[in-house]
């Protein structure tokens, strides 16, 4: 039997801790939960702009919350 997975994604905010790698930062969910978020290519101009602080807007996979993708800089502290 194969395992299903959900199709839909959960949006949400998450605010950036620190950058450890070329596209990915350390954040925290609404929830308090660390998270591992990501910028793919498309949204590479978000490179040189993020920081930690900002909250951004990430889409998640119900079945994984330990990955985010980045899609938007909602607020700067």
């Amino acid at each position: 039997m194969a395992t299903s997975y959900p199709s839909e994604y959960v949006e949400c905010t998450c605010t950036i801790r620190e950058r450890f790698a070329p596209t990915a930062y350390r954040a925290t969910l609404p929830n308090g939960k660390e998270t591992v978020a990501f910028i793919q290519r498309r949204e590479q101009e978000l490179l040189d702009i993020i920081r930690p602080g900002d909250r951004v807007e990430v889409t998640i996979c119900p079945a994984d919350f330990d990955r985010a993708r980045i899609r938007r800089i909602t607020a700067r502290d």
